[in-house]
């Protein structure tokens, strides 16, 4: 199909993607008024919109003007309904889109929809306007359609689903369209779902579930507390981390999409619609530092149920409903986004032994822990499984926070270990459980001392990223950032000075150079991948920890700017242009944008007791108990 026969805009840029959702699953809204991402029943299940990905073959619901027209987008303040703005000379559009019920529990014979709410209204002038729709589960045919009272009902191998629209809609061959004017004032409604029965809806109906939502998600962020500085961005992560929650077990997802890819063309295109521990850990300390203690105990109370992996006490990611498995199926037959070939659905990580999770689910025990969380024994023992699981393999080689292949002694790695011990060292100190702590310190000591010798490098005068490499990574960040040594400490300062000479390119920061590994390719910096923006934060966080507050807020500006009004994050930007790339959004970079912004609030932090560095200490700079 030529662009000029589609009704939308084709493969968008990733700024002009939004997220709504209902904590069960997700959908991805173009700035054109386009729903080009929508997977059912869940984050994980099959996509019933996929045209993000492949525009011939993937379905789509397009509402907006009848010209094909990027507009701007924003939330609205304190909530997860989005607005999708149009401005032309004296005219002005706007739709809103959200998904209903996303609380924890539903009330009786919900409990199996996944409903979109829109609404598109003129506020200025005159718009000629379109809706139009296809419905293709798996990215095959369209399901097939046919008239009902209200709407239009589609049935397929997900069940039957409803349309229903304010205005009548003409079937086509492939699903339904119609054209229509609207004028200064007027506006037109439209729910979709599986299960909806479109005679059931009307305009004041959808109304009152479009503001029921609204208000939900306003008494959400009305627990959030003040923060000074950059709060609104820090307000949007905590919501966008909530939102990508899978409500019923609270297990944090890393992002709602598939292959979106981190080089435009390449195959570097995965599937994060699933629960990785590191990722998820990270989303809840940010709740557990912003007061939000009882979100978190929800991923700890499903994290201690899950069965253990083949090699670990816990495998790297889990389905989110704690299955195990999550074979890959690589879509050849797609076209991907941009031609960004193969789409995968499923992830192999599973499979992948990766100690470095284990240091990002015991610092967010322990911020819980030092937030008032509400612990159960049941958390100790699993942190004890942990730890003592480090104390035995800290010495193996992994596949790294990275996880990358052939396997190495990631000098990150090794951080990330000893601060699986000190945090389970600190968490047994305030539960006056210390039984092993004596053992878990000397393997901390062991630990520094490796890194220290077998982890530094004289030649570049700087950590390495692995044992007898001469090259960086830019998650040696993590030693400040995580408490191994001061910001301040002159190796510190040495590798910083490396990662900012060897990749960065105009303020953003690459993991790092692809060539000096196997399997990674061989284009020059930039040209393999994008630049992951977490990186990028945990450079600011770095210098916010030094107290450079100047060059913390230059990195985060520069971030923000991406973001074009809605707040959200990817996974990485292409520095070159700058443009953000890579599935979106990403709760790995939500949450160290967060800890980052939270570090420069009023000036330098304090460095949390022990290590100099470290997890929630900013959370007292507005009146939150500090760790």
């Amino acid at each position: 199909m030529s662009d000029t026969s589609l009704s939308f805009v084709p493969f968008p840029p990733v700024s002009k993607l939004a997220v709504i959702g209902d904590r069960r699953t997700a959908a991805i809204v173009a700035a054109d008024g386009t729903i080009c991402w929508h997977c059912l029943p869940n984050y994980d299940g099959i996509s019933v919109f996929g045209a993000l990905l492949d525009v011939d073959r993937g379905g789509f619901w397009r509402l907006g003007p009848l010209a094909r027209i990027l507009g701007g987008q924003h939330y609205r303040p304190d909530t997860a309904v989005l607005v999708t703005r149009w401005e032309e000379d004296d005219r002005i559009l706007e739709l809103s889109d959200a998904m209903l019920w996303p609380d924890n529990s539903r009330p009786g014979g919900l409990d199996d929809r996944r409903t979109i709410v829109r609404r598109l209204r003129c506020l200025k002038g005159r718009w000629r306007c379109a809706m139009s729709i296809e419905v293709r589960p798996d990215f095959g045919t369209s399901a097939s359609a046919t008239t009902a009272e209200g709407g239009v009902q589609f049935a397929a191998g997900l069940g039957r689903a409803g349309l229903w629209a304010s205005l009548p809609l003409s079937l086509t061959e492939n699903g339904g369209r119609c054209e229509f004017h609207l004028a200064e004032g007027e506006e037109i409604w439209s729910v979709f779902g599986p299960g909806e029965m479109p005679v059931e809806w009307n305009p004041q109906r959808a109304e009152e579930a479009l503001t029921a939502v609204s208000q939900y998600w306003e008494d959400w962020t009305s627990g959030l507390p003040p923060v000074k500085y950059r709060g609104d961005m820090i307000r949007r992560s905590a919501l966008t981390v909530q939102l990508l929650s899978f409500a019923p077990t609270g297990a944090p997802l890393a992002s709602p999409t598939t292959s979106l890819p981190e080089r435009i063309g390449g195959s570097r295109n995965f599937d994060y619609r699933y629960s990785w521990i590191r990722d998820a850990s990270l989303s809840v300390a940010l709740l557990s530092q912003l007061g939000l203690t009882h979100e978190a105990k929800r991923f700890f109370d499903w994290l201690e149920g899950l069965q253990p992996g083949k090699n670990m006490p816990l495998q790297v990611v889990y389905r989110l409903d704690g299955g195990r498995e999550m074979s890959l199926t690589k879509r050849e037959d797609l076209s991907g986004y941009r031609e960004s070939t193969p789409v995968e659905l499923g992830n192999v990580a599973a499979d992948m032994v990766e100690i470095d999770s284990f240091g990002y689910l015991a610092d967010s025990a322990l911020i819980f822990l030092a937030h008032g969380g509400e612990w159960r024994n049941e958390f100790w023992d699993l942190i004890c499984r942990v730890a003592e699981f480090t104390v035995e393999h800290w010495q193996d080689p992994g596949a790294g926070i990275w996880e990358l292949t052939p396997v190495k002694h990631f000098v990150s790695s090794k951080i990330m270990s000893w601060v699986t011990l000190d945090r389970a060292s600190r968490i047994g100190e305030k539960l006056g459980r210390t039984d092993n702590i004596g053992k878990w310190r000397r393997a901390m000591d062991a630990i520094r001392d490796e890194v220290m010798t077998r982890g530094w490098s004289e030649q570049l005068g700087s950590f390495r990223q692995h044992y007898d490499a001469e090259s960086v990574d830019a998650a040696l960040l993590l030693i400040p950032v995580m408490g191994f040594l001061p910001a301040d400490h002159p190796r510190v300062r040495g590798t910083v000075e490396q990662i900012e000479s060897r990749l960065m390119i105009n303020g953003f920061v690459y993991r790092f150079v692809t060539s000096e590994l196997p399997n990674q390719g061989d284009r020059p910096l930039g040209e393999e991948e994008g630049a992951f923006l977490m990186c990028t934060f945990w450079l600011a966080h770095v210098y916010a920890l030094q107290g450079d507050m100047e060059k913390a807020d230059r990195l985060l500006r520069s971030a923000e700017a991406l973001s074009e009004g809605t707040g959200l994050f990817s996974e990485a930007v292409d520095a070159r242009g700058p443009s953000l790339m890579g599935n979106m959004p990403l709760v790995f970079s939500h949450a160290e944008y967060s800890k980052a912004a939270l570090a420069t609030q009023g000036g330098p932090p304090t460095p949390s007791a022990g290590d100099g560095g470290g997890h929630g200490v900013q959370v007292s700079r507005y009146g939150r108990p500090s760790a």
